[in-house]
């Protein structure tokens, strides 16, 4: 059996989070388009790596989508930050690990590159590097090349503990509709 990973979402796109549910599928983003503003950065030293390499470095990162999950669910800083503040949900989904490359992001600062360990997957190791700030995140990346969306099987809902009661019983309707075999959980049942 997947491993189920979470992706907080806030609800104010709300046709982005129908697009999840109804058609099974998270979006996959360049690196430049994520939070965090040293994504993608690596150390090498001065004269080290010419620059046609770094320029290579940088098409493949470039040519790279990635869909960042978490590995936790009850998380106060996530729900702050990517679930409007508990108003939002956490997506639990199963990737099929067989048909993508999935990487636990590594909190130990910038990566070392040098010309000898330079390979295809220097690109997507780069981007499995993060600071130890992030942490928290307990991330997993799944990296694509040729299309915008991951392939994911939807397995439960988590509704934020601000949420409306309005907003629940529209994502619990929906859910009803669409796909019943999702579980929907009250946040408030898993944080500890």
């Amino acid at each position: 059996m997947e491993r189920i990973l979470y992706k907080y979402r806030s609800l104010e796109n709300f046709k982005t989070f129908i697009d999840i549910i109804l058609k099974n599928r998270l979006y996959a983003a360049k690196f430049k388009e994520l939070n965090d503003p040293m994504e993608g950065q690596y150390i090498y030293r001065n004269g080290e790596l010419n620059i046609d390499i770094r320029n290579q470095l940088s098409e493949e990162k470039n040519n790279l989508r990635l869909c960042s999950l978490s590995r936790i669910n009850n998380n106060e800083l996530m729900w702050s930050h990517y679930a409007n503040g508990q108003r939002g949900v956490a997506i639990g989904v199963e990737i099929n690990r067989l048909e993508y490359n999935i990487r636990q992001v590594q909190y130990n600062g910038l990566p070392y590159i040098q010309n000898h360990n330079l390979n295809n997957q220097t690109a997507i190791e780069i981007l499995s590097h993060k600071l130890e700030i992030w942490n928290y995140e307990q991330e997993e990346r799944v990296f694509i090349h040729d299309r915008h969306y991951i392939n994911v099987k939807v397995k439960e809902i988590i509704l934020g503990r601000a949420m409306s009661n309005y907003d629940n019983g529209i994502i619990r309707d929906l859910i009803d509709k669409i796909n019943p075999d999702i579980r929907i959980i009250r946040a408030e049942n898993i944080m500890s």
